[in-house]
């Protein structure tokens, strides 16, 4: 082989090369087998040549040119290339749609389910969603207009409160002043109560004892259901003491919070408080008690009923 042909076809080849190299960058593959379809726009709000084109977030093919055309070159015609293989059926949209947060734009394709396709070189129906900006300014729209909204009713609001109104609201803090002395001193009174019924309370609880003492009588009969405990306790054994240790916590927080609510005068026990009615109900209630626990020491046996082999007949 002589020189000189040497020389033509590396010459050859390298323009070959420029030349693929050259629409490779344009996104064209001159060695792809692909084919091209043509979608028409009134705006492609950036589009560029070499934008991609997705398939159901699949890349199938790119933008390869866009032109001027129509009535007063007021229309874009986007060409672009696709993989060989694929159809697309009739109806289908080639929609331009953001990329990616910074409004990159690219064609995705909406195929629909018909059994008729467009040939290649036919005319897609094509669509341009919103930028990100007119996104966003959709999605504020809302917010705004419930802002606004809530200033006109606040406004609303403060438009009452007028000099008397605000005479009352200083009479009504006064009135919850005075109540809450009021329940202040129905809880010293309960407290003198207690104390008043302390030997009687002392007598309920030697009442008691003797039931105790009555219950260990019948220790085998019970001996069953204690056994049951104990498999009770070695369960509880075995949780977690930090944990139990902070729920207690929290309930003693809960109890000192309803303890100061009732002396403040919150809630049902703060309204009792204020009753003179529950210091008879609860000398009532302690005669009675008093009297049910004599019953019960006396004739245990109509209360208690214990059967150490099952049921009496």
């Amino acid at each position: 082989m002589s020189k000189e042909l040497k020389i033509g076809l590396i010459a050859a080849f390298l323009i070959a090369l420029l030349i693929w190299g050259i629409n490779f960058l344009k996104g064209k593959n001159i060695l792809q087998n692909t084919q091209h379809y043509y979608a028409l726009y009134n705006e492609i709000g950036g589009l560029e040549e070499a934008s991609p084109v997705y398939l159901n977030g699949y890349e199938v093919g790119m933008v390869e040119n866009i032109r001027l055309t129509g009535t007063n070159m007021k229309k874009l015609l986007v060409r672009f290339t696709m993989q060989k293989d694929l159809k697309i059926p009739k109806n289908s949209e080639s929609i331009i749609f953001n990329a990616d947060l910074m409004g990159t734009k690219a064609i995705k394709l909406r195929f629909t389910n018909q059994n008729q396709y467009y040939s290649p070189g036919d005319t897609i129906p094509s669509d341009l969603e919103a930028s990100v900006t007119e996104q966003i300014y959709t999605e504020i729209q809302p917010i705004k207009s419930r802002a606004q909204n809530v200033l006109s009713a606040l406004d609303s609001v403060m438009m009452i409160f007028d000099s008397n109104t605000r005479q009352n609201l200083r009479q009504s803090v006064a009135n919850l002043n005075a109540t809450t002395n009021t329940l202040r001193s129905s809880s010293q009174n309960l407290e003198q109560l207690l104390k008043a019924n302390n030997k009687r309370i002392s007598r309920i609880l030697a009442n008691a004892d003797s039931i105790s003492a009555n219950l260990k009588n019948n220790n085998k009969a019970i001996s069953n259901s204690l056994q049951n405990v104990s498999s009770i306790t070695d369960s509880l054994s075995k949780a977690n003491l930090a944990q139990t240790l902070y729920h207690l916590e929290q309930t003693l927080a809960s109890a000192d919070t309803l303890v100061a609510g009732i002396r403040s005068g919150k809630g049902s026990l703060g309204k009792m408080a204020t009753d003179d009615s529950l210091y008879i109900q609860l000398n009532k209630t302690t005669s009675n008690l008093n009297a049910l626990l004599e019953d019960m020491k006396q004739n245990p046996g109509r209360y208690i009923n214990i059967s150490v082999f099952g049921k009496n007949k």
